[in-house]
């Protein structure tokens, strides 16, 4: 069963202004609000979305037509060379937006047993990237995944395709 923390979050887990103002634009293009997802407290120390990480990415998540979006400001700390974002923690992302997305919808954990990505252009520090999972394909507990972050520019930073199995029930 869902647990969920009711308090309201410290400064520095809440989104910030510049990631509302592309939350509510998200919410324009669709025509309605987006609707964050609530977070489950049992999974508090999550590393894509946990508020009890210290040293987490602390996401959050909102629906969108068969899928799920959320938005990254990378920080120093978050980089490997000359400003960039580190590439391992854009799979994060990535594997993140699409099981993040099937384990609200279904309320199981999904498992990543495959990943299949491709970086196309750098993600800079500073910069608020936009990340988007959406199911393809389903046979039985078997998932097929596709997710892409995009840099502020329009380009696509990294784009996977991920092979998920739900957890039994």
């Amino acid at each position: 069963m869902l647990q969920v923390k009711k308090s309201v979050l410290p400064e520095e887990l809440q989104l910030s202004e510049k990631e509302k103002a592309l939350v509510a634009a998200e919410g324009k293009k669709y025509g309605e609000e987006l609707k964050e997802i609530e977070k489950d407290i049992k999974y508090d120390m999550c590393f894509a979305c946990g508020e009890e990480n210290p040293i987490g990415l602390h996401l959050h998540f909102f629906w969108i037509p068969n899928g799920v979006l959320a938005f990254f400001t990378p920080k120093p700390e978050h980089q490997s060379y000359d400003g960039r974002m580190h590439g391992g923690l854009i799979t994060v992302l990535l594997d993140e937006i699409m099981g993040n997305y099937l384990f609200r919808k279904e309320g199981v954990p999904a498992y990543t047993a495959r990943i299949d990505l491709r970086f196309r252009t750098p993600v800079r520090i500073g910069d608020t990237i936009r990340c988007e999972g959406h199911e393809v394909k389903r046979k039985g507990r078997l998932v097929i995944m596709e997710g892409v972050i995009t840099n502020p520019d329009g380009s696509i930073a990294a784009e996977a395709t991920s092979t998920l199995m739900l957890e039994k029930q």
